[in-house]
């Protein structure tokens, strides 16, 4: 795979690939672009972002460029739940849908 270089510097460009570029999810295990990435979180990014997009393009310049200060941290910079209080959600909210 390709990753998309300002070929004059070597350096990496400032915005996203076209959108026919791909790279797999480690979340979903399959290919998306970067569109998806950067909505896919209730209209934010995806908190791995920047995890799988840093060595494609300037991810975190453009993020802190296109975010307020306060959604920028909301995604990246806040700790996520631990796996299990999740896990406890999902059971909870099954159990809901399953009452209705």
């Amino acid at each position: 795979m390709m990753t998309p270089e300002n070929k004059n510097t070597n350096t990496l460009l400032p915005d996203p690939p076209e959108e026919s570029f791909n790279i797999r999810c480690p979340r979903l295990g399959h290919q998306i672009n970067f569109s998806y990435c950067r909505s896919e979180n209730n209209g934010l990014p995806c908190f791995k972002t920047l995890d799988c997009w840093y060595n494609h393009f300037d991810v975190h310049t453009y993020l802190t460029d296109k975010l307020t200060k306060e959604d920028f941290k909301k995604v990246f910079l806040s700790e996520g739940k631990p796996k299990v209080f999740s896990l406890f959600d999902l059971i909870e909210q099954a159990k809901e849908r399953k009452g209705k």
